[in-house]
């Protein structure tokens, strides 16, 4: 009797176990053909689409800076937050400790001593390395410091959730984005190989409005409160002349969203191609689109600090530059 009541107990446990996996588990098609070219990058018909498809419409009116390495990036940003008049809203994967790091700590505290109401949003993992002085600081100056996805045995299974958004912006006007963390790695001018090279963005206009809305979405997440009103989403003129798209993604289905999005513009891409990212591992409809886009014509530029021989090994290189 205690065998078959054993049995009969690892049979259950067995199929409760299959059927959370099942729950856990999307019946959910992905992209699974490849996008028929219908229209170029040039073609209004290209940004309806993204717009329509992937969230936020395209907003043209924009200015952006592009801001090389650290040397470029950094002082930018210090220079942002302490013209700040109303609100300074941060979010970040990466805050380390080092001689970076307690510079922005100390200009953001600056501001809110100064009357600023400053928000800062680290992630959990991406702030491990951060010294507690800096987040004692914050707090003491009357910043909210929150840290995101904190460990706790209610979340055991978002764990691998993190924020890898790097925003910072301005009284809803200024907005920098981009893929420098904070840390001394990223200081300088990626002069050598302790020193990270990477690209920011500063932009003004309507966009700074989706950047800030973006950040927005993991703060009430993270805290359940929301922040609005002129003082983070003021009515923005028009800066310059450029368009923008401020295309998010998140742990809930956001690499789907984001595959969708490369793959559009891949297959609308008329002259050119530059993908830059620290990670590069395509899958065949990508790998499928930019080849069929270099065939058309298309100059294609990649920068990866991941091993391209793979990747090399599946296209004719012949075709890319």
């Amino acid at each position: 009797m205690p065998t078959i009541a054993l049995i009969v107990l690892t049979v259950a446990v067995t199929l409760v176990v299959v059927l959370m996996i099942a729950n856990l588990t999307s019946g959910e098609k992905k992209i699974e053909h490849n996008i028929e070219r219908l229209y170029g990058s040039d073609d209004p018909q290209f940004t309806r689409s993204m717009g329509l498809l992937l969230g936020p419409p395209v907003v043209g009116g924009n200015r952006f800076e592009v801001l090389l390495n650290g040397d470029e990036i950094f002082p930018s940003m210090l220079e942002g937050i302490r013209s700040a008049r109303h609100t300074i809203t941060f979010e970040t994967f990466i805050y380390w400790s080092g001689a970076i790091g307690e510079e922005i700590a100390r200009a953001l505290s600056d501001k809110t001593r100064g009357g600023i109401a400053v928000h800062v949003l680290l992630d959990w993992v991406g702030s491990s390395k951060m010294d507690k002085r800096y987040r004692r600081m914050l707090r003491e100056s009357g910043a909210e410091v929150i840290q995101y996805h904190k460990p706790h045995w209610t979340g055991l299974g978002r764990m691998n959730d993190r924020t890898h958004r790097k925003l910072l912006v301005i009284d809803g006007r200024i907005g920098f984005t981009g893929g420098v963390g904070i840390a001394d790695e990223w200081a300088g001018h990626a002069q050598d190989e302790k020193h990270w090279r990477d690209t920011h963005f500063r932009v003004e206009g309507p966009a700074v409005g989706q950047m800030q809305a973006v950040f927005m979405d993991n703060w009430i997440k993270a805290t359940g409160n929301v922040l609005h009103g002129p003082q983070y989403f003021p009515e923005i003129d028009a800066a310059g002349d450029g368009l923008a798209h401020m295309f998010s993604s998140s742990p809930s289905g956001g690499s789907d969203d984001m595959q969708l999005m490369y793959l559009m513009a891949i297959t609308a891409a008329t002259h050119s191609i530059h993908l830059s990212s620290a990670y590069l591992v395509p899958d065949k409809l990508t790998i499928n689109a930019i080849v069929e886009a270099a065939k058309r014509g298309v100059k294609v530029r990649i920068t990866s600090a991941a091993n391209l021989t793979a990747f090399a090994s599946c296209i004719n290189l012949e075709q890319l530059c």
